[in-house]
């Protein structure tokens, strides 16, 4: 996209952009993140704390950042497949940190677990042989512009660089994104409804949409 750059996050932009990350990471899927995370206070001091720290889902060092004449549009967070169970089990000692330090309760850790294995039953096996997409979100006042389909082309283009033949990403189904994916030819290969957090939470199903390269 011409205007927009797409550059590789690294400690000093990590640190520039954090308060951004905690509200974009949550816009992907409101119901849930509030269902795993119980509440507010939580949600946002976890993201933050993963999103400066190493080796773990939400870390800035699986993250591109948008760029249009200097001001920030968005944020995009990927992994390779073969990493995706370990940047997976990388949450849990961030969060035994904070509560060691006092930021969090240690109540909260049982509980944060016990929601995330059953919200886990959503997501179908990632396997090794592909990109992982986590998080595509570009702030609502940027929406528009052409961030979001600007990083998804650029991790697409880094896939085809590495040799990788398909790009997977989980999206819940009323996410308006589904239409931008489905433009750029992503293609739903399951559809999740997981009962507690649907039936009795509200979530909506969850799609894991796939691009052939």
């Amino acid at each position: 996209m011409m205007g927009i750059e797409i550059i590789r996050a690294d400690r000093k932009l990590a640190e520039t952009y954090a308060t951004h990350i905690p509200g974009l990471v949550h816009a992907t899927g409101p119901k849930s993140y509030n269902y795993i995370f119980s509440h507010q206070p939580l949600y946002d001091t976890f993201i933050d704390a993963a999103w400066k720290a190493p080796a773990n889902f939400f870390s800035h060092e699986q993250s591109t950042l948008a760029f249009e004449n200097g001001a920030f549009l968005g944020v995009l967070i990927s992994h390779d497949g073969s990493e995706h169970y370990r940047l997976k089990d990388g949450v849990w000692p961030i969060a035994q940190e904070l509560a060691k330090k006092g930021s969090i309760a240690e109540s909260d850790i049982a509980a944060l677990a016990e929601r995330a294995e059953i919200a886990s039953f959503m997501n179908p096996h990632v396997p090794e042989d592909c990109t992982y997409i986590l998080v595509v979100s570009v702030p609502e006042t940027a929406r528009g512009r052409g961030a979001g389909r600007a990083l998804i082309e650029r991790e697409v283009e880094r896939a085809r660089e590495r040799g990788v033949s398909r790009v997977h990403l989980d999206v819940m189904s009323d996410n308006p994104a589904v239409g931008l994916y489905a433009a750029m030819g992503f293609e739903p290969m399951a559809e999740t409804v997981t009962p507690i957090p649907c039936r009795k939470h509200g979530l909506a199903m969850e799609l894991r949409m796939m691009l052939r390269l």
